[in-house]
């Protein structure tokens, strides 16, 4: 195998022997050796190719899931994108001057036209749910500037597998409707080269005018550990474990009770000893028509007592008499029969189900109004709801520099200011006393 670089265990490829990878010479210069060789399939996603689409199935019906993925999606955008200078104060602390997009006219109506802030939202989206996104960029006719970048579905992307020669993942296939049959060929797969992320924008302009390539995909992915093609998400183990699964089963067993129960309240019985003895030797001269009709009437009389709020409390009376054999027996008796939904079955199964979810997501139940599986189950104070937000903020600097990577290679191939930072301003809530607001925006 030719020589190439791992990151994590996606090999895109650096040196001699890879597929116009990459390296230095001995007079610096940076040199590109071809290789036409390529795997010519691609990598499935699960083991039926479409892991997304059954992981986002189950996801749609979890609530729990929803609202955490929610809040993940919401605090890694923050208050949305936006250019900065960072300076250093006096006193040597790092001072962040924020700079408008209207100073820089190139820069916005790029902005503009690509509808970047839709971009930020999409890119966020697939990060937080796949680990994974899938930025395209498409480049001017002399390959010396980006005119173009949007996001394409990560649920809807595949791999080409890693050509065995030069160690690269060369391309990536698109497709809006993925199964395990689905071939390269097909009408409606789209192959589009694949660019290293660990590349820097001269590699890349060097490379795509060697290969006359005008549009390419650069994904971009949170740390792998041991994969070597697509992330396995963390928190996507309450998928596999099966908490997602048992919290989505108990709405659906509530739903059929709730339709198939018979929705009864009393059982009554009416001994037979009661119609001889009200009606004596007349009962058995009734035709067995007017005996229904007389039963009917009793029965109707007794559920109209019983029934309806303004009946709540009543009683009724029943003689009581004794058979041939000197038993007592009731004439009429009214049971209430037992409710099987008043307890709430399965309830804190659920309740523990949608908290593992969010324990997993990483997001505190407080958050989203829920308490935690046997404390008080209370939806937590302002302070511990600010706190916890707080908290879940500081943890997104890594994950927003991998979807910076974007703006870097914008920045660096338009040759935008090399001093011009990009970022995701952070909402941190405060008291009322320090800030009207409640909120102020930071970098």
């Amino acid at each position: 195998m030719g020589n190439f670089i791992r990151h994590g265990d996606v090999a895109f490829g650096l040196g001699s022997g890879a597929a116009f990878a990459f390296g230095k010479s001995k007079e610096g210069h940076t040199v590109i050796t071809p290789e036409d060789k390529t795997s010519g399939d691609y990598e499935k996603w699960g083991d039926d190719n479409r892991y997304p689409q059954s992981f986002m199935r189950a996801l749609k019906l979890n609530g729990a899931g929803g609202a955490g993925l929610r809040v993940l999606k919401s605090t890694h955008y923050g208050q949305g994108f936006h250019l900065y200078i960072d300076e250093v104060s006096e006193d040597g602390k790092s001072d962040k001057q924020k700079q408008s997009v209207k100073a820089h006219p190139e820069i916005g109506g790029f902005f503009k036209q690509m509808k970047m802030k839709r971009f930020w939202t999409e890119t966020i989206a697939d990060l937080e749910t796949f680990y994974i996104a899938f930025p395209e960029f498409i480049l001017s006719k002399d390959y010396n500037k980006i005119v173009s970048v949007r996001r394409q579905p990560a649920a809807k992307c595949r791999f080409e597998k890693i050509n065995e020669t030069s160690g690269l993942i060369e391309n990536v296939y698109f497709c809006h409707n993925w199964e395990s049959s689905t071939s390269i060929d097909s009408d409606y797969v789209q192959k589009i080269p694949a660019i290293d992320s660990y590349w820097h924008a001269e590699q890349i302009k060097e490379y795509c005018k060697k290969k006359k390539i005008h549009k390419f995909i650069m994904p971009i992915f949170y740390p792998l550990m041991t994969e070597t093609y697509y992330p396995e998400v963390d928190w996507h183990a309450v998928y596999h474990n099966g908490w997602m699964e048992v919290a989505n089963s108990i709405p659906e067993y509530k739903k059929n009770l709730f339709e198939n129960q018979l929705n009864l309240k009393y059982m009554v019985y009416i001994s037979e000893e009661y119609f001889l003895r009200m009606y004596k030797n007349e009962w058995d001269d009734y035709t067995p028509e007017k005996k229904k009709e007389i039963r009917d009437q009793l029965t109707e009389a007794i559920d109209d007592h019983l029934s309806g709020n303004k009946n709540a409390g009543k009683s009724i009376q029943s003689v009581v008499y004794k058979d041939l054999n000197g038993e007592w027996v009731k004439g009429i008796e009214v049971k209430a029969i037992d409710d099987v939904l008043k307890d709430g079955s399965y309830l804190p199964e659920a309740s523990a189900a949608n908290s593992e979810i969010m324990f997993a997501m990483g997001v505190d139940p407080s958050l989203l109004g829920a308490g935690i599986p046997g404390g008080k189950m209370n939806t937590g104070s302002g302070s511990d709801k600010r706190e916890a937000f707080s908290i879940l903020t500081s943890l997104f600097k890594s994950k927003r520099e991998i979807t910076l990577e974007s703006w870097n290679l914008l920045r660096d191939y338009n040759g935008w200011p090399e001093d011009l930072e990009g970022g995701f301003a952070n909402t941190e809530l405060t008291t009322l006393d320090e800030n009207p607001t409640g909120t102020q925006t930071t970098f």
